[in-house]
């Protein structure tokens, strides 16, 4: 009981998991800043859930209370406003874009979803009729994306979210959705769980896990390197492989590090993935072995994103940090951010 209670613990997304190994810098009192203070270099009492690189090179980040940030000078400087529903300011966890940047998604707490048409900068809320928390919103094109989160919720749209339809799976928490194209998707989860989906998130079947056991530990992140090879990675380094498409998976362990990894990146440029995960670290993950990399930070990492100018990943206790090498080196960005109110998205 002692280890379910821990994993669903996760129910506020990583929120709760992170906060509780993070670093005590991840715990300081939003009340210790006052409103007269200047901002300091690195704002270690938020945390940073999601980030997304757009064609142009502007930077999107996504945190806790609302927080939706964008950079366009690679994180030095930021332009902020912490979107409210219900005059709630809800947790986010995950942003995503279209192909091109010019529409996005994000989605946290409470069933939040909100869509920007303007590379980020204004954000409109969305009707999910939804209470869960949405952990992970994967963007197909302009009209279709698909979201997961807990209390077993997959929600998709097919008209650029002005309707979401929901799917539900028991009471299990999803973590993360990926798509080939618009019709072929997977959605990962406790207990092991793997969803498939050919008709572009209509109906879901499951693969693998889905039964109720102690010994199945949570898939957190899903990646396909190329149209056959898949990597799905979890708790304490476990993880699955697809060697066909995503048609079968065989569960394993991944050999060096073994941290939990809270994301996985395939860049586009590269044959290879990243994951970022447990106590700063960032590993290079080739032909099932994870190698390790210098990420400047020993707090958590829960979102990165890769582009031809630059990657960026952030994490807890405001942890925004770097690489202008393909993810070989990660410096922090020593961030100035700048203060925008607190807004009630349309």
């Amino acid at each position: 009981m002692l280890r379910r209670f821990w994993v669903r613990g996760t129910f506020r997304a990583f929120a709760l998991f992170l906060f509780l190994v993070s670093p005590m810098a991840a715990r300081n009192a939003r009340a210790d800043a006052t409103a007269n203070a200047p901002d300091p270099a690195v704002r270690t009492w938020e945390n940073y859930f999601g980030v997304a690189i757009l064609p142009d090179g502007r930077a999107v980040v996504v945190g806790d209370q609302g927080l939706i940030m964008y950079s366009d000078d690679r994180g030095k400087t930021w332009t902020r406003q912490n979107l409210s529903k219900d005059q709630e300011l809800y947790d986010l966890y995950s942003v995503g874009f279209t192909s091109d940047g010019s529409r996005g998604w994000a989605v946290g707490d409470g069933g939040a979803i909100y869509r920007t048409d303007d590379r980020g900068k204004t954000w409109t809320l969305q009707q999910s009729k939804q209470k869960a928390a949405l952990l992970k919103i994967a963007v197909i094109d302009s009209n279709k994306a698909c979201a997961v989160g807990e209390h077993g919720t997959v929600l998709c749209t097919d008209d650029g979210g002005e309707t979401w339809t929901a799917s539900k799976f028991e009471d299990f928490v999803f973590f993360d959705a990926a798509f080939t194209d618009p019709m072929n998707g997977w959605v990962v989860g406790e207990f092991s769980t793997i969803l498939h989906t050919i008709d572009g998130g209509k109906t879901w079947k499951v693969q693998t896990g889905a039964q109720r056991t102690l010994n199945s530990d949570p898939y957190f992140t899903i990646a396909f390197l190329d149209a056959n090879d898949a990597v799905v990675t979890g708790l304490n380094g476990i993880d699955a492989l697809s060697t066909d498409g995503g048609k079968t998976w065989k569960a394993g362990t991944i050999q060096g590090d073994t941290h939990s990894a809270y994301v996985s990146v395939h860049p586009a440029s590269a044959s290879n993935l990243f994951l970022g995960g447990a106590d700063g670290t960032i590993a290079e993950y080739q032909q099932g072995r994870a190698t390790a990399v210098a990420s400047d930070t020993s707090n958590s990492i829960t979102g990165m994103a890769f582009s031809p100018q630059y990657d960026m990943a952030v994490g807890m206790a405001g942890t925004i940090i770097v690489s202008s090498d393909g993810g070989q080196h990660w410096t922090s960005t020593n961030s100035t951010p700048t203060q925008t109110a607190a807004t009630d998205a349309q």
